[in-house]
């Protein structure tokens, strides 16, 4: 039943690991801490729900809260790759879902994540709302955050379409250039 609970050793991240994928990360005592005792957050949280509003909080604040958010992170990873819009050129079929986007703070705008890996911004057009980064602006501007990566977009000239025209094919993604977040 609480198999979900259980570390998988095939998906057990080595020091290595984190030195290749998250250099920044690995040399932060306090993540590497958060990391080895991840599971001690949501037992607290679990007990001061129930705590506080005895068994209903417990239920609606601790089970199905997590139930959602579980379901709702697989849902970027199947609907937005089904259904949706593709804004760029990327070497799978991700795509760009807005509801998948509502449910999930901007994780649907999936294309563009796939697009831009390393980008802390996923909603890049206008209407893409992009709730985390909005969040991640927000600790940026109260010095909780900083050196946030931002795609630079590199658009070139094609036949029938100015530059500054964002049609997909153009986009041009370097993971080595990135500017600054700025205000």
């Amino acid at each position: 039943m609480a198999w979900w609970m259980l570390v998988d050793d095939g998906s057990t991240h080595t020091p290595d690991y984190y030195k290749k994928w998250a250099p920044d990360l690995y040399k932060d005592p306090v993540h590497r801490w958060i990391d080895s005792y991840h599971i001690l957050f949501p037992l607290m949280l679990f007990g001061l729900l129930y705590y506080l509003g005895g068994m209903s909080w417990l239920v609606w604040g601790g089970f199905v809260r997590t139930i959602f958010v579980l379901h709702t992170t697989w849902l970027v990873n199947s609907a937005s790759h089904i259904w949706g819009y593709r804004s760029h050129s990327t070497r799978d079929k991700s795509t760009n879902l807005w509801w998948v986007a509502l449910l999930t703070y901007g994780e649907g705008w999936h294309n563009n994540h796939h697009a831009f890996q390393t980008s802390a911004k996923h909603g890049l057009a206008w209407w893409e709302i992009d709730m985390t980064y909005l969040a991640i602006k927000f600790m940026s501007l109260i010095g909780v955050a900083g050196n946030i990566k931002l795609p630079k977009i590199r658009q070139a000239s094609v036949a029938g379409v100015g530059v500054g025209a964002l049609t997909g094919d153009e986009l041009v993604d370097d993971p080595n250039e990135f500017v600054p977040s700025g205000f």
